[in-house]
C-alpha cells in the first residue's frame, strides 16, 4: 500500500509542477554552495540551500575597496571577492581580490598588478581554482584573467582578457575549458595555461556573459553593443564552433543582464520588437519563441538584470517605471513556466526607495526571492516569499548593489555592495544574513573596544601594515610570532589612547613561512595570520 500512495504522491506532484527544475552536475566547476555570480553553469540564479527568512544581520565587514561582483562561495563555505574601487588617485599600484572564511575572517589577499578594480565576477572550479579578471594599466597592460591557486599563488595570468568589465563569471564548460568573450571574438582558453585553443568569431560579444546548455555542449549568449544601431542577437553555438542559430532584435535592444537556461534548454532574456515594445522572451532550444510575455507601457527592462527560475518553473524577474515621486515604479513579477502571470508586486519608488533593480535575481530552495537596490537616494535589500509577500527589507545605508548574493551550506545570505568607483573607504559593506546567530558582527565600533585588522599586503614580501582600533585608554602589547610560536617581534607595547593606529612589521632577515600577530589588552587577546612570501 505505501507504494501505491508513494506512487500517487509522485503523480501528484508531478502534475502541480510538470516543469520541476533541478540543479545540473557540472563536472568542471566547484561543488560548493555557490561557485559562480548566478549559481550555476546555467545562471538560474537558484539556490540549493534555504536562506533567511528574518533581517538577522550576523556580521557587517568593512571591504574598503567596495565590492562589485559575488561573493562567490567555495570548500568550507569560504568566500571569495574583489575589490571596486579605482586606486589610480592614491599613489597605489595595486589592487585586491580576497579570500575570506564564512566569518568575513581574511584567509588570503591576492596582489593585483593595477590600480584598476576586478570587473568580473569569479568562478571557482573542481579542482579549487580561483579564476577573475581585473583591468590593466590604461586598458593596455597588467591585469586581465588571472587563475589562482586554493593558497592565493599564481597558477597563470592571461593580459589579453584585460577589459572584460560588465560579464558576471568566468564560464566554464564540461570540457574543463573556459569561454571568454572579447571584443568580435569568442576565446576557448585551456585551463592548465590559459592559452588559447580556439576562437569563433562573435561580433560585438564584449561584456556579454556565456551560459550553458545543460548537456554542455551548446553555448548560449548576446551580440551587439548598447545603445547603438549593431544587430542584436541571441546566438547558440557548440563549444566546438558550429554555429546552431541566431534570434534577431530590434537594434534599441540595450539588455546586458546573463541569459537563464532551464532544465529543457529553454533560454530566457529581455529584449525589444520596436523601440516601445519591451517584453521577456523564451527562447526554445532550436531558436523558436516560445513565449514572450509584454511589459507594460512605460516599463523597462533595466542593462544588467535577469530573470531567475525556481525550482517550480517559475520565472521571476524586475522592471521598472521611472515616474513621479511617493508612486510605485519598481516591481516583482512571477510568471508560471508558461509565461503566464502568478503575481506581480510593488517594492516601492525607484528613486525614494531604492526599487531600481538592475542585477540578476536570486532564489533559494523555496522560491524566496533577494535582490538589492542599484540606485536611489535610499537603498535596500528585499526578501520576498514565492507568493509575492515582501518578507523582509533591509536598509543598505546608501550603499548600491549591483551582482548576485550568494546562500551557504548554513543558509547564511552574503550581500556585498559598494558606493562610487572612487570611492576608497567603504565601510560595513560585506554583509551576512541568517536566520540563526551562530556568530557576531565583527566591525560594529558601538560593541567592540579593539579592533585588529588583517594586515595588508598579505601575503607580503619584507614589509607588511597591521592597523587596530581602540575605543578606550588601554595597555596594549601587538607582538609577532613564528609558527613554533616564539616572538620575534613587539610592535606595540605602552598605554594608547582611543583612536585608529597602524604599525608597519619589517621582515627582510626572516625566512618565508607563516607567522602570527597579537592584540593584547588585560583579559583581550586576538591572533591573526600572515605570510612572509620572498
Amino acid at each position: 500500500m505505501k507504494w501505491v500512495l508513494l506512487l500517487i504522491s509522485l503523480l501528484l506532484t508531478g502534475l502541480a509542477y510538470p516543469q520541476q527544475q533541478h540543479h545540473i552536475p557540472w563536472p568542471s566547476l566547484a561543488d560548493s554552495p555557490w561557485p559562480n555570480t548566478r549559481g550555476d553553469a546555467q545562471a538560474t540564479g537558484r539556490s540549493k540551500y534555504v536562506g533567511p527568512s528574518t533581517p538577522n544581520v550576523i556580521l557587517r565587514k568593512d571591504m574598503p575597496f567596495g565590492i562589485l561582483h559575488g561573493p562567490v562561495i567555495g570548500y568550507s563555505d569560504d568566500l571569495f571577492v574583489g575589490t571596486r574601487a579605482f586606486r589610480g588617485f592614491t599613489g597605489d599600484t595595486v589592487n585586491f581580490f580576497y579570500s575570506l572564511d564564512k566569518m568575513g575572517n581574511n584567509i588570503w589577499t591576492f596582489i593585483t598588478e593595477g590600480t584598476r578594480p576586478n570587473v568580473a565576477g569569479a568562478t571557482i572550479a573542481i579542482d579549487g581554482t580561483i579564476y577573475f579578471s581585473s583591468l590593466g594599466y590604461s586598458n593596455l597592460t597588467g591585469g586581465g584573467l588571472y587563475a589562482l591557486n586554493p593558497d592565493g599563488t599564481v597558477k597563470w595570468q592571461n593580459e589579453k582578457f584585460v577589459y572584460t568589465y560588465f560579464t558576471r563569471f568566468i564560464p566554464i564548460g564540461k570540457d574543463y575549458n573556459l569561454y571568454m568573450p572579447f571584443i568580435d571574438t569568442l576565446y576557448i582558453l585551456e585551463p592548465l595555461s590559459g592559452n588559447t585553443i580556439n576562437s569563433i568569431p562573435a561580433p560585438n560579444i564584449t561584456d556579454h556573459d556565456i551560459v550553458f546548455s545543460t548537456g554542455g555542449d551548446t553555448i548560449f549568449y548576446f551580440t551587439g553593443r548598447i545603445f547603438t544601431t549593431d544587430s542584436k542577437k541571441l546566438n547558440a553555438t557548440t563549444v566546438w564552433g558550429e554555429h546552431l542559430w541566431s534570434v534577431e532584435f530590434h537594434w534599441n535592444t540595450h539588455n546586458r543582464g546573463t541569459p537563464v537556461v532551464d532544465n529543457e534548454n529553454r533560454i530566457y532574456i529581455f529584449a525589444e520588437d520596436t523601440p516601445s515594445d519591451k517584453f521577456l522572451y523564451c527562447i526554445n532550444p532550436n531558436g523558436t519563441i516560445n513565449w514572450k510575455y509584454p511589459l507594460d507601457s512605460n516599463e523597462n527592462y533595466e542593462n544588467y538584470s535577469s530573470p531567475t527560475i525556481d525550482s517550480n518553473g517559475n520565472i521571476i524577474f524586475p522592471s521598472s517605471k521611472f515616474v513621479s515621486p511617493n508612486a510605485d515604479s519598481g516591481y516583482i513579477t512571477s510568471l508560471d513556466y508558461n509565461g503566464n502571470p502568478n503575481w506581480k508586486i510593488s517594492i516601492g519608488h525607484y528613486w525614494d526607495d531604492g526599487a531600481f533593480i538592475n542585477s540578476g535575481l536570486v532564489c533559494d530552495a523555496q522560491g524566496k526571492i533577494y535582490c538589492g537596490s542599484s540606485y536611489g537616494i535610499s537603498t535596500n535589500f528585499w526578501c520576498i516569499d514565492n507568493n509575492g509577500t515582501i518578507l523582509w527589507k533591509l536598509d543598505l545605508e546608501g550603499y548600491e548593489y549591483d551582482t548576485s548574493p550568494a546562500i551557504n551550506s548554513e543558509g547564511t545570505l552574503y550581500i556585498g555592495t559598494h558606493l562610487d568607483l572612487l570611492f576608497q573607504d567603504h565601510e560595513r559593506n560585506l554583509m551576512a544574513i541568517n536566520d540563526t546567530v551562530t556568530f557576531v558582527e565583527i566591525n560594529d565600533n558601538n560593541i567592540l573596544s579593539y579592533r585588529l585588522e588583517q594586515n595588508y599586503p598579505n601575503p607580503f614580501n619584507s614589509t607588511t601594515h597591521i592597523d587596530f582600533l581602540l575605543m578606550e585608554r588601554s595597555k596594549i602589547t601587538l607582538k609577532i610570532f613564528n609558527a613554533l610560536g616564539q616572538e620575534i617581534n613587539t610592535l606595540v607595547d605602552e598605554e594608547m589612547i582611543p583612536g585608529y593606529y597602524s604599525r608597519t612589521f619589517y621582515a627582510k632577515d626572516l625566512p618565508s613561512g607563516i607567522y602570527f600577530y597579537t592584540l593584547t589588552s588585560g583579559n583581550f587577546m586576538v591572533t591573526k595570520k600572515l605570510i612572509l612570501l620572498k
